[in-house]
């Protein structure tokens, strides 16, 4: 893998929820429901023929488990406002130079991860993850070597990406409470624990780019960056993509697609006709910019409530469009 391609790879992982709005996103997210419900039938046809060729004697029934799909939601009022909080930060040292680049909290697949450039170190950028079990690293580990991570038990563990090399530094504070840090381009483990070292127990706490004043009953929130929450069905797992989901996104105006108009709390909006069971509804917000809710769950908000929901959201001032 070339230094360009991993670049590329790392850009990616880190903006995974900014994925573009309107049209684009909805046709990536079709298309990939078509792929893997052909590959679906390919290999059931696959499956009946050889049962057939071996002379089954007895009857044929396909012992399959019984699809799960999401509930039809109804919405309720939001239990808490969104916000993500990070249970570490940076100390604040008045004498201390400034960071290369802003530093960012986000929600990837239901973890709080701060990304920032590394200080003292020009071009790289570190990301901590926090979670309540051991980090998944350790599954794909090609070695980890215990040490001390700011007077806490921890690792180096080295492990590998598309053949590439890769090291993150790992510890756990407390029963519940593992942090992950990795940076890139890599820096050898004494830098990660330097950095790890200077991070203090003081939480910092980001708004979401939207707050709603209804949300999905039963959902989820376990994606938010600076433009895009995603909702998680009840029988959903957590990860960093859209599909199967509820998203709302902030786009631009010019990435509009056409639709049926319709009026969201007075601003127009288009609504796209339901196709393989995926629905978006875009607001036009007035300013340039645009408001995108996306239902690609198997079983999507009824019309009125998809636009009950989007008429309740308002979008934060530290909302960043997406770049599509």
């Amino acid at each position: 893998m070339s230094d360009v391609e991993r670049r590329v790879r790392d850009l990616l992982q880190h903006h995974a929820t900014d994925a573009p709005a309107g049209a684009a996103l909805l046709t990536a997210v079709r298309t990939e429901s078509r792929r893997r419900t052909r590959r679906t039938r390919v290999l059931l046809a696959a499956v009946v023929t050889v049962l057939a060729g071996a002379g089954a004697a007895l009857p044929l029934r396909l012992a399959v488990a019984p699809m799960t799909v999401a509930a039809p939601s109804t919405l309720t009022e939001p239990s808490s406002p969104a916000t993500v909080t990070f249970p570490l930060s940076l100390p604040e040292d008045p004498g201390a130079a400034p960071l290369a680049g802003p530093a960012e909290i986000r929600l990837a697949a239901g973890l709080p991860t701060l990304t920032l450039p590394l200080p003292g170190a020009d071009g790289v950028t570190a990301t901590v993850t926090a979670s309540p079990t051991r980090p998944a690293v350790f599954a794909a580990a090609t070695r980890a070597t215990p040490m001390s991570v700011r007077g806490h038990p921890g690792h180096a563990v080295e492990w590998s990406d598309a053949g590439e090399p890769e090291l993150s530094l790992v510890w756990q504070e407390s029963a519940e409470q593992w942090f992950e840090v990795r940076a890139f381009p890599r820096v050898p483990v004494d830098r990660l624990a330097g950095f790890a070292k200077i991070l203090v127990p003081v939480p910092v706490t980001a708004p979401a780019p939207f707050t709603f004043a209804l949300v999905p009953d039963g959902y989820t929130v376990d994606n938010v960056s600076p433009a895009a929450v995603t909702f998680c069905p009840p029988d959903g797992a957590f990860d960093q993509s859209f599909v199967g989901k509820i998203t709302v996104m902030l786009g631009v105006t010019g990435e509009q697609s056409d639709g049926r108009r319709v009026d969201v709390a007075g601003h127009p909006g288009t609504l796209t006709d339901p196709a393989d069971g995926f629905t978006a509804l875009q607001v036009d917000l007035g300013d340039g910019r645009l408001l995108v809710v996306q239902s690609a769950v198997r079983v999507p908000l009824p019309e009125p409530d998809l636009i009950r929901f989007a008429a309740g959201i308002t979008v934060n001032p530290t909302a960043t469009p997406g770049q599509g």
